[in-house]
């Protein structure tokens, strides 16, 4: 089993619960087993092997300490974690073996290992807690201390038969419920981290791009220098002489020079967003469309047209707005059968870009839950997750925008993406 970490400090998928909660939760539970115990032996005068209780939550704490003491910031290791859980089954097993065994109205409680496991660790570790649970469970359905509850208590034996399955049964449902709820939740995570790392990667590139364009113009003046003066020295130099080879392999590798400079300056890098000038909304759709999508057989329509077609308003390169059209259009694109229109309109306040196909429009199960997560029509086909219009949608609400999804009443889905114009 490979050696990982729980770590608190990790803003990744497996980031689920700060340790220190649980240990927290523990400490609790301790301070409520040691109270139920003394009230129930002192106060509702019911005769209990205190002394051996005592020692078996004392156990607890004793591991809670070297647990602690073993993950100073919060770290625990997989392997470790596993264990410690299954202690705490065992150690509530010990509890009810001397309380009653299953008629202890607290005997459901041995399922709340699985629950924390179900939420952190993996699907199997949590079958191996689960099947822990049932053998202790059933270990005490036959072997327990009896108590001496003032009275003769006698049970059909099927209730404890029911007490006994819904013990199994419940952990079995509560791990396999949460550890599915858990696992959507960080592939759901994972999803919008790719997304944000891919805005700053994006940034980063840019920033790059500037420090080369930079690199490339400061570098250009001592280049021409040093091209001069080789020229020159080829000149004052016959081909006789002994250093005459490597004047003319210096001129080659100066030139060789100034083509990778020349290539920098071409591409002039791409400077950070911040820096960039606005360009019009529409060539900002057209850098999307044909510099970001692989386009395939679908033809692509623009058209705009606001309060003045000459009032076409420009905006930054926002790298939110970037990525929510560029998913919205590889959509359409992949449920177009020939067209995808693309109409951008602008008011004072907001500007609208309206995206349709000509495909078969949203499945109504998909259109109701629209720009949710695990969303699609095309679940386990080519790795498709339903998460391209949920993440566009969350990146245009980051920036004050809205989507609507719907279908044309000729066939065919309709997108609505909404911003601010202050948002550019």
């Amino acid at each position: 089993m490979p050696f990982e970490l729980l770590n608190v400090d990790d803003a990744g998928p497996r980031r689920l619960t700060d340790v220190r909660v649980l240990f927290t939760i523990r400490w609790v539970a301790i301070f409520g087993q040691s109270s139920a115990l003394l009230f129930t032996h002192f106060f509702l005068g019911i005769d209990l092997p205190l002394i051996a209780a005592l020692f078996v939550i004392s156990m607890s704490v004793l591991v809670n300490l070297w647990q602690i003491k073993q993950s100073p910031r919060g770290q625990v290791p997989y392997p470790q974690y596993m264990v410690v859980l299954g202690f705490d089954i065992l150690q509530l097993a010990a509890l009810l073996y001397l309380t009653g065994g299953l008629l202890n109205p607290f005997s459901v409680m041995i399922v709340a290992p699985v629950v924390v496991s179900a939420a952190v660790l993996r699907q199997k570790a949590t079958l191996m807690l689960v099947g822990l649970v049932a053998a202790s469970v059933s270990f005490l359905v036959f072997f327990n201390h009896p108590l001496n509850w003032g009275q003769v208590v006698k049970l059909p034996p099927f209730y404890l038969g029911g007490i006994w399955m819904a013990l199994i049964l419940s952990s079995c449902f509560f791990g396999v419920y949460i550890w599915w709820v858990a696992a959507s939740a960080r592939q759901l995570s994972a999803a919008l981290t790719d997304a944000k790392l891919a805005l700053v990667e994006e940034q980063q590139v840019r920033a790059l791009g500037s420090l080369a364009t930079a690199a490339a113009h400061k570098l250009g003046s001592p280049l021409n220098t040093i091209t001069v003066i080789s020229h020159e020295l080829a000149g004052d130099i016959s081909p006789d002489d002994p250093i005459y080879d490597d004047i003319q392999l210096l001129r080659t590798e100066i030139e060789r020079c100034r083509v990778i400079l020349g290539e920098l300056d071409v591409v002039q890098g791409r400077r950070p967003i911040d820096e960039e000038p606005p360009l019009p909304v529409t060539q900002l759709v057209d850098e999307v469309l044909y510099q970001r999508l692989s386009l395939n057989d679908a033809r692509f329509l623009i058209t705009h047209g606001g309060a003045s077609d000459d009032d076409v308003p420009y905006v930054s390169r926002q790298p939110e707005l970037l990525h929510a059209v560029e998913n919205i259009l590889q959509n359409a694109a992949q449920f177009s059968k020939h067209d995808v229109s693309i109409h951008i309109e602008w008011t004072a306040d907001d500007i609208h870009i309206s995206i349709n196909d000509d495909g078969d429009g949203f499945a109504r199960p998909v259109l109701i839950r629209a720009g949710q997560p695990w969303n699609t029509s095309r679940a386990g086909q080519d790795g498709h997750r339903g998460l391209g219009l949920f993440i566009a949608r969350s990146l245009v609400d980051s920036i004050g925008g809205s989507i609507q999804f719907s279908n044309l009443k000729a066939g065919g889905a309709k997108v609505d993406i909404k911003v601010p114009r202050a948002a550019l």
